[in-house]
């Protein structure tokens, strides 16, 4: 019995990537971004704790109905064939009670927020629902990803100040470009056996000029982000960081490429840390 316990909570927790947080970072950042922004003076704490647990909730809601829509296409790509639901290790019935139970959690953190927050959600929701079947109609999938990932950002600036306005669009747009950079060198690891099995994407798209666009994506993403440091009087670790370490990506990625490696996923996993170290920069304007 507590082998069969055992069995489906690792399952369970392999099936919300436990193991592999970067996404919750990915959605966590630009939540915290918002309300450090908006602070000024002083950092609320209790709103930062509550974007990490939601971030922590709603990617795990996420994951779950990707794999869930996704099943039969996981089975047919090399880097996700052993997904819990794809190797048949869980039922789709034991995934789709998972996904209520944290779908409620979500909605629960949701309604505790105020009224425009919970408007935002609501946009949001059938979205999210939408976004695996992207992949199947259209090459702009991680655009799809882009808009829906990064309403974090408008729900967490709203909460933080009530309404949201001109610069928290700003900062949504800058975390649309960066989303668009990261994942799309995230689809690259998949676009051959994507092609096989008539998988769209971004990295199939836009494969020829491929460098070209992933360095106008983070590009956009500094001189947008860099633009609302200036209208907020952030401090300058802040542009070093968000300069510096954006170059650093562009050059693994360049040097990856050259070489025809394979190993796309390793630079993805490069902007947690490059999100930490902006929560750090935006931090540092507090002391």
């Amino acid at each position: 019995m507590f082998k069969y316990i055992l069995y489906y909570l690792k399952n369970f927790l392999i099936l919300i990537r436990i193991n592999k947080p970067t996404g919750i970072m990915l959605l966590m950042f630009p939540a915290i971004w918002s309300i450090l922004i908006v602070s000024k003076e002083e950092i609320d704490i209790y709103l930062i704790l509550l974007f990490i647990y939601g971030s922590f909730i709603m990617r795990s809601a996420g994951c779950i109905i990707n794999d869930i829509i996704d099943k039969n296409f996981d089975k047919r790509v090399k880097r996700t064939k052993f997904r819990p639901l794809a190797s048949e290790n869980l039922d789709i019935s034991d995934a789709i009670i998972l996904f209520i139970v944290f779908l409620s959690i979500g909605l629960s953190i949701l309604l505790s927020l105020n009224s425009t927050c919970i408007l935002l959600g609501f946009i949001a929701f059938p979205l999210i629902m939408l976004y695996p079947l992207m992949k199947r109609f259209t090459y702009f999938p991680q655009l799809f990803l882009a808009i829906v990932f990064n309403f974090s950002v408008l729900i967490s600036w709203t909460a933080a100040t009530g309404r949201f306005d001109n610069q928290s669009l700003l900062l949504y747009l800058a975390c649309i470009f960066w989303t668009l950079g990261y994942d799309t060198i995230y689809a690259y690891e998949d676009k051959e056996d994507d092609k096989k099995i008539g998988v769209k994407s971004l990295a199939i798209y836009l494969e020829q000029n491929i460098k070209f666009w992933i360095s106008l994506f983070y590009l956009s993403f500094i001189s947008i982000f860099s633009f609302l440091g200036v209208l907020n009087n952030i401090n300058s670790i802040f542009y070093i960081i968000l300069i510096l370490f954006a170059l650093k990506i562009l050059y693994e990625f360049f040097k990856i490429e050259k070489s025809n490696s394979k190993n796309y996923v390793k630079i993805f996993h490069m902007n947690s840390w490059y999100g930490f170290f902006i929560t750090i920069g935006l931090f540092s304007n507090y002391i």
